[in-house]
């Protein structure tokens, strides 16, 4: 990817590729701020959804279940983030993640300072309480709480406008060949470079960082 020529401010950015309702994504939340906050100072940040199970599709059924609770339970052995598995109990459930990957598209329109926060809570209430995101009812705290208009939310929500470029957010994480989340892409000196291609700490990320920095303001 860093032979990949890129718009690029002077400042660079730090892009980061995930899904809400990804459990890897949600073990790294801290992480990512982490790098989010050490870098403010030279580079900006924007979020790309990457559709993990956009329309799900997946039955709900034991295997599903088992597969998930497996999942899960490595990401908080990993990463000690806290979930809840009551969801695992349910009768019934569509594993679609297009529904809050669209809520951050929207976020990011609205209220674009507020994205990543906004980012986090959907994770925490769908992980740590277990809500369903497909409802627009799952937003309007959230909204409440980073002063987001929930009206203009919910309106754009469930435009056709916000399902297209949600969609344009999973064909760019392909069109670059991102093919798992959470990842993580540098744009620095108008080139593109991968920092991370699933979990990883903080500390590893920074030393990434500093090798990537150097070779793409060297690169031809």
């Amino acid at each position: 990817m860093d032979q990949q020529q890129a718009n690029n401010s002077s400042r660079g950015k730090i892009i980061y590729l995930a899904d809400p309702m990804c459990s890897w994504c949600y073990g790294f939340r801290d992480e990512i701020t982490k790098l989010k906050k050490a870098y403010a100072h030279q580079m900006d940040f924007s979020l790309i959804m990457g559709g993990l199970r956009p329309g799900g599709g997946d039955p709900w059924n034991q295997k599903m279940k088992d597969f998930l609770r497996h999942h899960w339970e490595k990401v908080a052995e990993v990463s000690g983030q806290a979930f809840q598995y009551d969801l695992l109990e349910w009768d019934e459930f569509l594993y679609d993640t297009e529904p809050s990957c669209r809520s951050v598209c929207v976020a990011k329109a609205l209220a674009p300072e507020q994205a990543f926060d906004f980012f986090k809570s959907v994770q925490y209430r769908f992980y740590h309480d277990n809500k369903d995101p497909k409802e627009v009812s799952f937003y309007e705290p959230i909204c409440q709480e980073l002063g987001i208009d929930f009206e203009q939310f919910r309106n754009a929500f469930s435009s056709e406008e916000y399902k297209a470029l949600t969609r344009q957010d999973f064909e760019q994480s392909q069109n670059w060949g991102i093919r798992g989340y959470p990842s993580v892409v540098i744009s620095w000196n108008n080139r593109l470079g991968l920092l991370s291609n699933g979990y990883a700490s903080y500390a590893e990320m920074g030393d990434r960082m500093e090798k990537l920095l150097a070779k793409l303001s060297t690169a031809a």
